[in-house]
């Protein structure tokens, strides 16, 4: 496990001056500055096992693989955050990291597993007593010991040396203490003779050991072929060489993702990505029929395939038009001056422009002019603020109908011309107290965030603070639709957190709206995801305002929800702990009639526990329903809920038994 994790960190940290050259706007920086953290922390973990004794490894094995798949889980979630902020051909290179972050497997060597145990089901009885046990049967530990390599008299004193130097280092953990005392003691009286027993059964062990591996090796290089199987490389996009989930079309005739050749193309490059030439449109059509055959190869073979750009919908077809691609560009920009220039006289939109007059009988066309109007529309938006107010209601209300009428035409929307325009826009009609342009720009505001899957990761922080500061407006409904939209994407929670919209939460947290309540409660919902701004949050006192949630309350499955995310980091279990009432409310929901209340009951319960044992006594001091509860949830709850009860109890019986 920690050869694997040690090729991650060096992988990781290969593309660190790459990103840093790159100079990633301001949450790329907060991201990147996550990932150096998290780096130095699996370093940590890397230097600790290189020190520790084979035994306690193998004792607490478990508890080290987890740590091993948190990291990696942490590393990925950065280095995510990060790609969104970098040129596209390093965004690629650090989309490969990703998914070599994904596929490894942190799994014990199989002599280590049975090494440990054996270790825990022989040695656990022996610490119930008061000290070490003269008729202990050292079977166990001579089976450890040959599992794990101790055959020789240096290798007894590393081992020694190795738990002496753990013990200096266990602090207050009891627990910890004792299993290193115990292991300490068994060494020093039984050392001498695992050795002599080790040196006499060395060549046979070694010759069964390499006949396993080998034997093991080739089984597991079977496994790995069938497990992994190998797209076909017309599968693949070219541009980032993964498998394709939204399959399109360029000019150039080759296809690529969608999400990938879309932000070739945003960056401001006007040529194809695998055959270098200049292309006289950046228009997209999806290749449906590449599409099927690579959803049935994912059924085939068992494969998920992810859409990582979450977009739901695609572009019309424009091929199926009977004007070409060329020509419609050429008609749709053919349009432009008289756009921008419209009649300065009523500062009105030209008639032509107009969807209501635009008439077919033939279904094709209908499609080609639907498909045209749009981009007239669309076209108006770059240079909106130059049109006379009026006529900057008359193109956004134009554009919604639109989008209202045919969701797929959304894709059309460049981003930096819609998105940032429209808020622009919004923040406008408040200021001009236009109620009904408030009203229809927040209306197509929220369309696209929750119909464009994509882009909204692109988010400028500037949009942010706009759509904050529209919180006490006639429309702050709305925004909180959109921030809730909005919040679901990993790579805007940071710019979300950062852009002061957790101190208007708070505030509405605190009036009796209940629907802005309901808004406010799932946008923190979402950003407790982000381990990166639970601290935020936690520092900001989120902790406390969920608690009259907890108590007759509509939403206290989204307050409990949040809790449990808190809990995430290591600062939560010592607020939930001091804020009055946090505990004892989290404790009734234990006996709850729904499963899923429990479970995130429990958890919370135990993350507090884990992290302080002092905290035990004051859960049990708080409810004296908590242990029958925590023994139905045991028998009867969920699997989550059963191992978080099981372990919860074991900790309580550890207080009890140490009589604290």
């Amino acid at each position: 496990m920690c050869t694997e994790l040690m090729k991650l960190v060096h992988k990781v940290s290969g593309v660190i001056p790459q990103i840093e050259a790159a100079r990633p706007r301001s949450s790329g920086m907060l991201a990147l500055s996550s990932l150096t953290s998290e780096i130095d922390k699996a370093k940590q973990l890397l230097h600790y096992c290189s020190e520790s004794s084979k035994l306690y490894l193998a004792l607490t094995s478990d508890a080290i693989a987890r740590r091993c798949q948190r990291s990696r889980d942490l590393l990925e979630r950065s280095l995510d955050l990060v790609r969104n902020s970098v040129p596209i051909l390093l965004a690629i290179e650090i989309c490969h990291i990703i998914d070599e972050l994904r596929n490894a497997n942190f799994v014990l060597d199989p002599s280590e597993m049975e090494a440990g145990k054996v270790l825990r089901e022989s040695l656990r009885p022996h610490l119930s007593i008061d000290g070490p046990t003269e008729t202990l049967d050292i079977g166990a530990l001579k089976f450890a010991a040959s599992k794990l390599h101790i055959m020789s008299q240096r290798a007894v004193v590393i081992e020694k040396r190795s738990i002496k130097n753990l013990l200096s280092k266990a602090g207050d953990r009891k627990a910890k203490k004792e299993w290193l005392k115990f292991l300490l003691y068994l060494l020093n009286k039984y050392g001498n003779s695992i050795v002599a027993e080790q040196q006499e059964n060395a060549i046979i062990l070694g010759d069964i050991t390499n006949e396993f591996q080998t034997s093991r090796s080739s089984n597991d290089a079977k496994a790995d072929l069938l497990r992994n199987p190998v797209p076909p490389d017309e599968f693949k996009c070219p541009l980032s060489l993964r498998l394709m989930y939204d399959p399109v079309i360029i000019a150039s005739g080759v296809t690529f993702e969608r999400m990938w050749i879309q932000r070739w193309f945003n960056e401001g490059y006007d040529t194809c990505p695998k055959t270098k030439e200049k292309l006289p449109h950046q228009l997209l059509a999806p290749n449906s029929i590449l599409k099927h055959e690579i959803s049935k190869w994912c059924v085939e073979h068992g494969i998920k395939n992810i859409d990582l750009s979450k977009r739901a919908e695609t572009l019309c077809s424009l091929e199926a038009s009977s004007t070409s691609i060329n020509s419609l560009g050429s008609l749709a920009h053919g349009y432009v001056d008289s756009i921008y220039n419209p009649d300065p006289s009523n500062g009105r939109v030209p008639d032509d422009l107009s969807s209501n007059s635009i008439q077919s009988d033939d279904g094709d066309q209908r499609c080609e002019t639907s498909t045209l109007g749009t981009l007239r529309s669309l076209a108006l938006l770059p240079k909106l603020k130059e049109l006379q107010w009026e006529s900057q209601c008359n193109v956004v209300e134009d554009v919604k109908n639109y989008l209202d009428r045919d969701e797929q035409a959304i894709g059309l929307a460049p981003f930096e011309n819609f998105l940032t325009l429209l808020v622009h826009f919004l923040v406008d009609a408040h200021d001009q107290g236009d109620i009904k342009a408030q009203r229809t720009g927040s209306q197509l505001l929220l369309t696209y965030v929750t119909k464009n899957r994509y882009e909204v990761t692109c988010i400028k922080k500037g949009a942010f603070s706009l759509l904050i500061s529209l919180l006490d407006s006639e429309v702050s409904e709305q925004v909180l639709a959109m921030l809730e939209v909005l919040s679901t994407h990993e790579s805007c929670r940071p710019e979300i957190a950062a852009s002061g919209v957790l101190a208007p939460i708070f505030k509405i947290l605190g009036s009796r709206n209940r629907i802005l309540q309901e808004s406010a409660l799932k946008i923190l919902n979402n950003l407790s995801y982000d381990c990166y701004v639970c601290d935020h949050l936690i520092y900001l006192g989120c902790i406390p305002k969920m608690v009259p949630f907890l108590e007759n309350s509509l939403f206290t499955k989204l307050a409990l929800m949040i809790l449990k995310n808190l809990c995430n980091s290591e600062e939560a279990s010592t607020s939930i702990a001091e804020t009055n009432k946090c505990i004892a409310s989290v404790a009734e929901f234990l006996e709850s009639a729904s499963s899923e209340d429990q479970e995130y009951a429990v958890a919370i319960l135990h993350s507090v526990c884990r992290e302080q044992i002092r905290y035990c006594k004051l859960v049990l001091e708080e409810s004296f329903t908590v242990y029958p509860a925590l023994i139905n949830i045991k028998t009867n709850g969920s699997d989550k809920a059963k191992a978080s009860a099981s372990e919860l109890l074991s900790l309580f019986q550890d207080i009890e038994h140490d009589g604290l």
